[in-house]
């Protein structure tokens, strides 16, 4: 039964990692992009647009928002 346990949840984080795509963001600032892209790992945009936000601000600098674009590699 443990094994049978442990096989489910393999293969359900391996299906979860299959429906992610890859996302090129960009940072804006006051409507303006600026800087470089970055690449980010999400399911969704929306999800894509967050984790490039906090990103962006993790690594300083400023931004007001982001806009994301799917990547197909």
């Amino acid at each position: 039964m443990k094994k049978l346990l442990i096989i489910s949840l393999l293969l359900a984080g391996s299906l979860s990692t299959l429906s992610a795509k890859y996302y090129e963001c960009y940072r804006y600032v006051n409507g303006s992009p600026t800087g470089t892209w970055i690449k980010v790992q999400a399911s969704s945009k929306s999800e894509a647009s967050q984790k490039a936000y906090k990103r962006f601000k993790e690594l300083g600098g400023k931004v007001t928002s982001v806009n994301c674009h799917f990547k197909s590699d």
